[in-house]
């Protein structure tokens, strides 16, 4: 038997203390580790948790040091990587964790290679695309902790099976990541270690090797360690205690291994150790900066700046480099999960400003370049660009803020037809006022600033333009879609009913769904970990409401009606019960619906003035199922609607309740063979199935708690998790706003084409309007880069390489089935190159991709597949560009 040690530590960025205190104790522990391992050279290994930005955090304090640790992590005696931060996995975006990964892998090679394992001590909970992520970085190894059962499997190694079926070989660390943390020089005591472990661990390993972690929660390096170990391998015979590192300990183990089982899935059980399953819920206003930042940069910078960049403007990767480092330090799992103190909360929000003003920055200077470009019809009227972020061709509504100096004009495609449109609202600005005065007052420029509504059409990637016509009538249409309490269009009506809850009924399939967007709220005795009940609780819900309902909007294109409720609320939750004093809430509600579109939109405005406790949107499904599909990273996850471990979990003793709340991306979606509902979402990632095969999806608001631990919880019996710290903040007091959605559709939810909607939901067109524009541009006023001709396949990304040699296209498969012959368009008039890569944008060979002229025939996509494209800028073309662009 060989007992594999590895020297580590755990390093949480920031948690109980902020980053900046953190970072003292770090300096101190890289100064002491250094100083070791340049002294005992029988100290071979030392892991540093898995995470680059360790380096970062630390060079920036003392950049003279950065020689000694490229010395180190050559010799292998420190071992980096892959990752940037420790990742939450549920809660940040696949293309986040991706990015996560370049970066980690970045930093990494400028001190060596990173480690070749996907190690994930402490995230609460393992994500199912994991395995596929991990692999296209070429990475085969996985090491965890949290989610697995013995239930589940009862060996310590495995392989872990994605949805495409990719497989990577995964160890489970079922005594944890700190396992030996307590060897010392106190050989009793140590023996007791190795003896518990060795008693634990035995019959769990597949074969005679097993894993020792040495190391904790910001832990020093043990300096004698070394010591230990050999003081041990004199008292035990027939076993072999080493210093060793995980590669070393997977390479043993695959050497000796016969047979090994395959495992599919996510894992995210409590049973011996927490997973938090409703920590999702926990400053919904930080997941909600998390969600608005990552779709910022997502899809529409890189993608903006893509297109730019093709066009042969500069590309400005160190500042949107920045500007992602901002978002994923937000990403470490404590940090997204929002288990820490105010003051670190008060730090990630600043993250998500300091990435938000980049970005816009960014996305505004491109925006000029584009209209530098365009050969505008100037004869029509004063352009309006819309973009389309997505590659798929669609139609959906337009938000835009023009400025005219009479409120008579037209809208006009660019052939000249008039396009319908609603005023929305009017007022006068000087546009004096938005310039600098230097020396001299600006002359007065009155405007009407007019925001519009209108549908527009476009076919991919790309931008088209309308044009504004003034001093002309414009024609209102009688056709509105409101009135009183029903809002109508071709596809669906909805009644407002006296509670204020919903009647939709789909015209397509002549379904009635009755009770959707009922309110609920509750006590919540919990935590920033983990929502729990008081023990008498009192659930107070709005099927019983009077609000006030009134038709605020009304026009051709879309029409609001807004419903008030006043609840009376207590004020507080403690883990007895909630308080006898009361205090009344507004729940203001607006429900939007526009022609042409089969979506319901929600804009629901909350002034909480209560302590402790939860507020959920109900949505009564109205089909009988037993499972409901869920989007993850890079596809969907089905999932089921009642745990059967809901019995036992309290018998058995779990760590903590195991029930049907889950977290998810952009929508869940619950269906039968002839109809379903879809609830999609903007930054709320949480919600629980209720009802069992009845399902009534249940989607968290807001989350109020006083506290970042708390012990003995109904639904977490024991312990505390983390520090009992007040947290005033992530109470919530004040208006907190949200936004969701819903989609009837006919079938499942690929019949429906969900997956396709939430993303456009998510990804609205942007409208862009100029006053000073230049005619003599070399690009047509309606361009598309590339487009999607598939309804399943989505693109997850658009940017610039990360050599800057050309364009990454990443797409995938948005359902749990194959789907066959995947057609794709690209603009071949600036790419003459296209090579299939990895997620480490390394070229591979896949013979189902073929490439002929402008279009790309992609043979199969297995279910949630991820297929990445690289397109090499004509650099023929490039020239030419060069002369036609107006910088």
């Amino acid at each position: 038997m060989i007992l594999h040690v590895v020297a580590h530590t755990h390093w949480d960025r920031e948690w109980h203390k902020t980053f900046q205190e953190y970072r003292v104790k770090l300096i101190r522990f890289f100064d002491d580790l250094i100083e070791l391992l340049y002294n005992d050279e029988n100290f071979t290994s030392f892991m540093l948790d898995g995470q680059t930005i360790i380096l970062e955090d630390y060079l920036e304090i003392k950049p003279y040091m950065k020689e000694k640790i490229k010395d180190l992590i050559k010799k292998g005696k420190l071992v980096i990587g892959p990752w940037y931060v420790q990742p939450d996995e549920f809660i940040p975006s696949g293309e986040s964790l991706i990015r996560n990964l370049i970066l980690g892998e970045k930093i990494g090679s400028e001190f060596g290679k990173v480690m070749n394992v996907g190690y994930l001590p402490d995230s609460f909970g393992q994500a199912a695309q994991i395995p596929q992520i991990l692999k296209g970085f070429e990475i085969d190894y996985a090491v965890f902790w949290r989610g697995l059962t013995e239930y589940d499997i009862y060996k310590t190694e495995f392989l872990w099976q994605a949805p495409d079926k990719s497989k990577i070989f995964a160890v489970h660390l079922p005594l944890g990541y700190g396992n030996a943390r307590n060897l010392s020089n106190n050989l009793i005591e140590s023996i007791k270690i190795i003896d518990e472990n060795i008693d634990k661990l035995k019959d769990r390993a597949t074969t005679s090797n097993l894993l020792l972690m040495s190391g904790f929660d910001q832990s020093m390096a043990n300096h004698d360690l070394t010591l230990i170990i050999e003081e041990l391998n004199k008292y035990y015979k027939g076993i072999t205690i080493k210093l060793s590192s995980l590669i070393e300990y997977i390479e043993c183990v695959r050497k000796e291994i016969s047979k090994i089982e395959t495992l599919e899935g996510e894992f995210r059980k409590g049973k011996n150790m927490r997973v938090h399953v409703s920590i999702d819920a926990t400053r919904m206003d930080i997941k909600k900066d998390n969600f608005t930042s990552q779709i910022l940069y997502e899809k529409y910078l890189e993608r903006i700046c893509s297109l730019t960049y093709t066009l042969n403007n500069e590309y400005e990767k160190d500042l949107i480099q920045k500007g992602w480092k901002y978002i994923i330090q937000n990403h470490a799992h404590d940090s997204i999960c929002c288990v820490c103190t105010d003051d670190t909360h008060e730090e990630m929000k600043l993250r998500y400003k300091y990435a938000q003003q980049i970005g816009n920055c960014i996305i505004n200077e491109n925006i000029n370049f584009i209209v530098k470009n365009i050969r505008f019809k100037t004869e029509l009227g004063k352009p309006l660009l819309v973009l389309n972020s997505t590659t798929n061709s669609r139609k959906d509504i337009v938000n835009a803020v023009i400025y005219v100096e009479n409120e008579n004009f037209v809208l006009l495609d660019q052939y000249g037809k008039f396009v319908p449109y609603q005023i929305e609202e009017i007022k006068e600005i000087n546009m004096a006022d938005k310039i600098i005065e230097i020396g001299y007052k600006n002359p007065d420029k009155y405007y009407k600033e007019v925001k519009i509504a209108f549908i527009a059409e476009l076919d991919g990637f790309g931008f088209k333009t309308y044009y504004i016509k003034e001093y002309r009538s414009h024609f209102e249409s009688k056709n509105l879609i409101g009135s009183k309490n029903v809002l109508e269009n071709e596809f669906l009506k909805i009644t407002v009913k006296a509670n204020g809850s919903l009647e939709v009924k789909d015209k397509r399939t002549n379904k009635i769904y009755d009770n959707l967007n009922v309110f609920e709220e509750s006590g919540n005795a919990g935590d920033e970990y983990d929502y729990s009940p008081p023990k008498e609780d009192l659930v107070i819900t709005t099927y019983n409401s009077n609000p006030k309902i009134d038709l605020i909007e009304n026009g051709p294109i879309k029409a609001t009606i807004r419903i008030k409720h006043i609840l009376n609320l207590p004020i507080d939750t403690d883990a007895k019960c909630r308080s006898k004093e009361e205090a009344d809430s507004i729940i203001e509600n607006h429900v939007t619906l526009y022609r042409d579109l089969d979506r319901i939109e929600f804009k629901t405005i909350i002034d909480n003035k209560v302590k402790n406790h939860r507020i959920r949107a109900l949505f009564e499904s109205n089909v009988n199922a037993e499972k409901h599909i869920a989007q993850q990273h890079f596809g969907v996850i089905e999932r089921k609607n009642y745990l059967k471990e809901v019995e036992i979990w309290d018998k058995e003793k779990w760590e903590e309740k195991y029930y049907p709340i889950y977290p998810q991306q952009y929508f869940i979606d619950v269906s039968d063979d002839f109809c379903g509902l879809a609830i999609l979402n903007k930054g709320l990632p949480q919600y629980e199935i209720l009802n069992n095969n009845k399902p009534v999806i249940a989607l968290t608001l807001l989350y109020g708690t006083d506290y970042m631990g708390k012990s003995d919880l109904i639904y977490r019996p024991g312990r505390r998790s983390g520090l009992h710290i007040k947290t005033n903040d992530s109470l919530l007091l004040g208006t907190f706003e949200t936004e969701y959605a819903i989609i009837p559709h006919g079938g499942d939810y690929i019949t429906g084409v969900v997956a396709l909607k939430a993303e456009n939901y998510v990804t609205p067109f942007k409208a862009f309007c100029f006053e000073n524009i230049n005619n003599n541009g070399f690009i047509e006023d309606e361009f598309y880069l590339f487009k999607t001709k598939d309804n399943f396949v989505i693109t997850s990304a658009i940017k610039v390489s990360e050599d800057g040699e050309g364009v990454i296209w990443r797409l995938y498969n948005s359902t749990n089935k194959r789907i066959e012959n995947v057609n794709l368009h690209f603009n071949n008039l600036f790419y003459n190159i296209v090579q299939v890569v990895n997620l480490r944008e390394h070229e591979i060979f896949d013979n189902r991709v073929k490439i002929e002229g402008s279009k790309i025939n992609i043979d199969y996509l297995n279910s949630n597949e991820i297929v990445t494209l690289k397109f090499i800028i004509n650099k023929n073309n490039k020239q030419i560009l060069e002369e036609k662009t107006n910088v």
